[in-house]
């Protein structure tokens, strides 16, 4: 249970697992509009939970795979945290998967994404599914900007760029997004995790909106400047779609 993730202000603290039953009907609604488009389009399959988890407990995303793999057109994405990829590595997806793996620090994974797969773990899942054929995104996400935040990130872009295969390096793009939090958040934080850090910080922090929080407008610029500058540094030919 990751602290700063919506699903927190969903769920409460009493995180569960839900799950739909009328997959054959959600997939063949995405197949029909993927088909009627004139354009090729992705699809988000990964907003309400963490598929490669439930995957573990229900096999739905190797059923998802397997059978949208027969639509003409289109693709289908989804992130994750953990390193449970062993069940989709040998399907046929025929490359109409893109894995994002999601990447923190591992100083912010211990503190704040709690039960998910450590760093490295990530990394070998990353290589694994570059192996297997999925198109790969890397999420740096959520940016925390806690004490010593340029050295703990500039670390983790070292990491991936020392551990990644070079199949990975070659087309892999990244996506960045600096956290954002709210007042329901830090209640519910504060009950459930009573020992865990406090994630607003009204330095860093701004008024977005009734009751919720983003870094100043100058701290994201300085932010996002760092982090091009250090992305440059070790992936200078890879895309980075946003940062935001």
């Amino acid at each position: 249970m990751c602290m700063y993730c919506y699903l927190v202000c969903n769920y409460n603290k009493c995180s569960y697992l839900r799950l739909f039953v009328n997959r054959e009907e959600m997939l063949d609604k995405i197949i029909k509009v993927s088909n009627k488009s004139d354009k090729e389009l992705t699809f988000e399959i990964g907003s309400n939970s963490d598929l490669i988890l439930e995957n573990t407990i229900t096999h739905n995303l190797e059923w998802t795979i397997e059978n949208f793999n027969k639509s003409p057109k289109g693709y289908l994405t989804f992130p994750t945290k953990f390193d449970m990829v062993e069940p989709i590595l040998n399907l046929n997806h025929n490359g109409k998967v893109i894995v994002r793996m999601s990447i923190n620090p591992e100083e912010i994974i211990n503190k704040i994404e709690f039960g998910t797969s450590r760093l490295n773990k990530r990394i070998e899942a990353i290589n694994k599914l570059k192996n297997a054929g999925y198109k790969i995104g890397i999420l740096i996400a959520p940016i925390v900007l806690i004490d010593n935040w340029k050295i703990l990130y500039e670390n983790v872009i070292k990491e991936l760029y020392e551990k990644l295969n070079d199949e990975v390096k070659k087309d892999v793009f990244f996506e960045m997004i600096f956290m954002t939090y709210s007042y329901v958040h830090k209640m519910i934080n504060q009950d459930a995790f009573p020992n865990a850090i406090n994630l607003f910080n009204p330095e860093l922090m701004t008024g977005r909106g009734r009751g919720k929080y983003m870094y100043k407008k100058e701290i994201r610029e300085e932010g996002e400047k760092f982090l091009r500058d250090t992305m440059k540094k070790y992936f200078p030919d890879n895309k980075i779609l946003y940062i935001v």
